[in-house]
């Protein structure tokens, strides 16, 4: 078991020996058959997916019994099944992971790159000045300067007016702090005292409060107050956001490790526990054979290995050590990259709860870069469902019964089965690939192609093979339509599609069963080649 699995295991457990006393088994000895298909139907009630699982933690639990001092199971539970087989689930042959639809990934990445590229060098250069200012208020008030605190406040406001800002305002998230203070555009009309007083290096008073109130009746209130400069969103011409105060700064923080970790899983196909399991120095170069400088990074593949993982290297892009040099300036933990000092104890926590976190980052690029009528990462409309498809779910419907659009649910998985497919589905293998995500060198893609204990490889293996059955299906819609095929294989691929049709029934007004249909097409995907100009049903026998 991984670090990052220790607590959903523990989740499974408990919920299995809470269900074991809900069927009269209070202790794990006591459980006999009969308890275990007690349970195995409240699972199965609740979906055959989640039977699965619980099933699978029963064995678990089984199989620790020599560990386990103070109560296990005397009963081996459903012997030779496997958690699938026992709970009824029928295994796709295809990865039923969800993708992330195009429009969706491309802006979230474009987001990611920026902050690793723009943003990120931004947050850095406002961290430091917030530790200045840190470091220079712990200094007593005598030792930071002459002059009275009213005489560095107007100065201070004087500069406001020269720059065209407005005083500090409170940071949104102290709106319950003071109730009543009312908001202007999401901005508190109220001023920041404290970090006017670090910036000025004077003390918080009501003096002051009173005067920065009467400037802001002049000025306005600004979001943040740190000077520190940002970077253009492209196309914008404007900052890529309002303003930074220290809690803003702790919050783009945030947001920018969640970056780090999309360009980082994204662009290498590496699963959520590897990149987080990476060590600080994992980013090194190689000269490639042809002389091009190859970026990789060095970690463990961890599924299906033993605890401590195995050794492999990925190749990635440039912008993927830019994320990891990125990382190692915020973070502070010596063996892993996203370890870092957590709050209030300040004691070293791993990066977690990524899955929400990723929604989260999603809603935030969404509040920095929405326009007042489209939002920066769009909505989601799912596809009809099949009208024989009795297992959707019901989802919200609009007035005339379409689906409502939705912000798209992230996981970490997506990401790597996102990459497969495109890689996949690419009709020219590695140029295709590139140009698709107009990277600038092939490297990354070629890596891909190797072998990799990951077992990356093997996935996109599976996706291209799908990705062939995609389009032999296409090629029987053709030839359903009246398009015949030509060349050395015409008679053996017509009478193959006649088949078929036969079979099936598929005629005009009546519609073929798509499943159906693509297992009768699946042996042709073993000898179809796509090709530019023409596609090749290779024979051997025939082939010149």
């Amino acid at each position: 078991m991984k670090l990052t699995g220790i607590f959903g295991a523990f989740q499974k457990a408990r919920t299995v020996i809470t269900t074991f006393q809900e069927v009269g088994a209070r202790r794990l000895g006591d459980v006999t058959s009969d308890h275990l298909q007690a349970a195995l139907e409240r699972w199965q009630s609740v979906s055959a997916e989640e039977a699965a699982l619980r099933v699978t933690a029963v064995k678990h639990l089984f199989a620790h019994g020599p560990f386990l001092t103070a109560d296990r199971l005397l009963v081996n539970p459903w012997p030779g099944r496997s958690g699938h087989a026992v709970a009824g689930v029928v295994r796709d042959a295809e990865n039923t992971t969800e993708r992330i639809p195009e429009e969706i990934i491309a802006p979230l990445v474009k987001g990611a790159v920026f902050y690793v590229t723009t943003a990120g060098p931004d947050i850095l250069a406002a961290q430091r000045k917030h530790a200045e200012l840190s470091a220079a208020h712990q200094t007593p008030r005598s030792c930071r300067g002459n002059g009275s605190a009213r005489a560095r406040i107007e100065a201070y406001v004087a500069e406001l007016r020269a720059a065209g800002r407005g005083v500090p305002a409170l940071p949104a998230r102290q709106a319950h702090r003071h109730p009543g203070v009312p908001a202007v555009d999401g901005v508190l009309q109220a001023p920041n005292v404290a970090l006017v007083a670090r910036l000025t290096g004077v003390a918080t008073s009501g003096e002051v409060r009173r005067y920065l109130t009467e400037a802001a009746a002049e000025l306005g209130y600004q979001v943040g107050g740190l000077r520190s400069a940002l970077s253009i969103w492209p196309g914008s011409g404007r900052p890529w956001r309002p303003g930074l105060g220290p809690l803003e700064l702790a919050t783009e923080v945030v947001q920018m490790r969640m970056a780090c970790w999309i360009v980082i899983a994204y662009l290498s196909g590496m699963r959520d526990a590897e990149v987080r399991e990476l060590a600080p120095d994992c980013a090194f170069t190689e000269d490639g054979p042809d002389g091009r400088i190859r970026h990789k990074l060095r970690g463990r593949v961890l599924k299906g290995r033993k605890l401590t993982g195995e050794e492999a290297e990925w190749v990635v892009l440039d912008v993927v050590h830019q994320a990891v040099a990125l990382l190692a300036a915020v973070n502070d933990d010596p063996t892993h990259l996203f370890g870092h000092k957590g709050m209030p104890s300040n004691s070293l926590v791993l990066f977690g709860s990524v899955n929400r976190r990723l929604n989260d980052f999603r809603d935030h690029l969404n509040e920095l870069c929405s326009t007042p009528d489209t939002p920066y990462v769009p909505l989601h409309t799912a596809a009809p469902a099949p009208d024989n498809d009795t297992s959707a779910h019901d989802k919200p419907q609009g007035e005339e019964g379409e689906d409502e659009p939705v912000p798209w649910r992230l996981s970490t998985r997506q990401f790597r089965r996102t990459l497969a497919w495109n890689i996949a589905h690419q009709p020219f293998g590695v140029v295709a690939g590139a140009r698709q995500y107009q990277h600038a060198e092939l490297a990354l893609f070629e890596g891909y192609a190797g072998t990799s204990a990951s077992g990356f490889a093997a996935e996109v293996a599976a996706e291209r093979a799908i990705a062939q059955l995609d389009y032999v299906e296409d090629v029987y819609h053709d030839w359903n339509d009246g398009h015949r095929t030509s060349g050395g294989a015409a008679g053996r691929v017509n009478a193959e599609f006649d088949r078929i049709r036969r079979e099936l029934g598929d005629l005009p007004g009546i519609i073929a069963s798509p499943a159906r249909l693509r297992t009768m097409l699946q042996h042709l995907t073993k000898t179809l080649h796509p090709g530019v100009l023409n596609d090749c049903f290779y024979q051997p026998s025939t082939a010149l």
